[in-house]
């Protein structure tokens, strides 16, 4: 386990943490060499500055695939996959990844378009990328934030959601998310985790919070320590961190700090001051709320939606709240099995998801698991807008689709950060 402090240069980073770890002289032995980046919740349409906290470092990838090439590896493949609403091939072309890792003499793989096969998690079924699978030596490179419903999002989270197909995403929230992330993640077992907290990504997390520059690469050969170390840097205690305890408990790494051999940094040293949480999930629409410039206008109810939903609903709202300037009428999202809608609502309430199929004649029913984003813009637009509001969010829309920058404005919140 090493904690390495980034001072600019890629490939000496990369050196230092296999040469730490005692690496150098076996990874380059293997044939076949996969590496699992974390672009999977990246929307090109974010700021720039927050898809930097959001995804790995595209350079970071791109110099640990020339180390590999350079010393041997026959081949080395950059695999990701996507949630809602994310082309991998776009984000690939986007980070400049489908010039850059070519160049240095890797292959990129996008695991939504490849081969599956099913298998069994404990009492679940998912379909498992076979690239990820079959590799001889798979290298997990996550980025380092919190995560409103896994408290994080590092290494154990990033390998095994990304490495099964969406409708086993989607399963897998049903069905025991923490469990079943422990699981997979101990049947996937990557040889070496190399989380990116050069930018890491605080409070709203995964994707909606604010970026934090904090210059650290962790690294280790077990996922669950590595991760363990990550989230004591971010100021949170690894046991309170559900699948990390659960796998701690299956005997899959370790959590104890003090039972975790470190190298490199310090670990007092490398804790980040006033890392900022994020919200609890039962406080998700009062801090989504103020985010977006709405205050008090959002409510939220349920606690086990996932962020396909999450995406479809408070991502659509962002855009047109961006357009409108905080100018909506109140209203309630409903998503989860565990969503409740409350009684005699006030407000435009909208049941989210087929999740929520026992509710669908309670409120706005959005079909879909997710539902389309596109038709909960339009059906927002018309129900939740004046007309005023509603111009200026039509008038918004044909202007971004119209530019060759799409990218949004930071949510309100990220204002006083920049």
């Amino acid at each position: 386990m090493v904690i390495f402090r980034f001072k600019g240069d890629y490939e000496q980073s990369i050196w230092g943490i296999l040469k730490t770890l005692n690496l150098d002289g076996k990874i380059f032995g293997y044939d076949n060499i996969v590496i699992k980046p974390n672009y999977g919740s990246l929307h090109l349409g974010y700021p720039p500055e927050i898809q930097e906290s959001i995804g790995t470092d595209p350079k970071l990838v791109t110099a640990l695939v020339k180390i590999l090439k350079d010393n041997g590896v026959r081949r080395v493949v950059v695999a990701e996959s996507g949630m809602y609403g994310v082309k991998v091939d776009k984000v690939y072309e986007g980070l400049e990844l489908t010039k850059n890792i070519p160049e240095v003499g890797g292959e990129l793989y996008n695991i939504d378009q490849g081969e599956f096969e099913t298998v069994k998690v404990d009492e679940t079924t998912v379909n498992l990328s076979k690239i990820l699978n079959e590799c001889d030596f798979l290298i997990n490179v996550p980025s380092m934030k919190n995560h409103i419903l896994c408290t994080v999002s590092l290494g154990t989270k990033n390998i095994a959601v990304g490495s099964i197909d969406f409708k086993s995403k989607a399963k897998i929230h049903r069905e025991g998310i923490h469990r079943l992330i422990a699981l997979l993640a101990e049947k996937l077992n990557p040889g070496l985790t190399i989380i990116d907290g050069i930018v890491s990504h605080e409070y709203l997390g995964p994707t909606f919070g604010l970026p934090r520059n904090t210059n650290l690469l962790i690294a280790g050969d077990n996922v669950i320590s590595t991760d363990s170390v990550a989230a004591t840097i971010m100021n949170i205690d690894p046991r309170e961190v559900e699948h990390l305890k659960i796998a701690s408990e299956n005997g899959f790494g370790k959590i104890n700090i003090k039972e975790i051999e470190i190298k490199g940094e310090k670990l007092e040293d490398s804790i980040v001051p006033n890392f900022k949480k994020c919200c609890r999930i039962d406080e998700a629409g009062e801090h989504y709320s103020r985010a977006l410039g709405i205050d008090g206008k959002m409510e939220i109810c349920g606690t086990d939606y996932c962020s396909g939903c999450l995406n479809a609903t408070v991502g659509v709202v962002w855009v047109i709240t961006n357009y409108t300037e905080g100018d909506t009428e109140p209203f309630t999202l409903v998503m989860g099995t565990d969503g409740e809608v409350p009684e005699n609502p006030q407000r435009t309430v909208y049941i989210v998801g087929d999740c929520q199929m026992k509710n669908k004649d309670r409120g706005v029913f959005l079909p879909g698991c997710p539902p389309s984003g596109r038709e909960f813009y339009q059906i927002f637009v018309d129900q939740c807008l004046s007309e005023e509001a509603k111009k200026k969010a039509i008038e918004g829309q044909e202007k971004r689709k119209a530019s060759k920058d799409r990218r949004l404005p930071p949510m309100k919140h990220t204002l006083k950060y920049y």
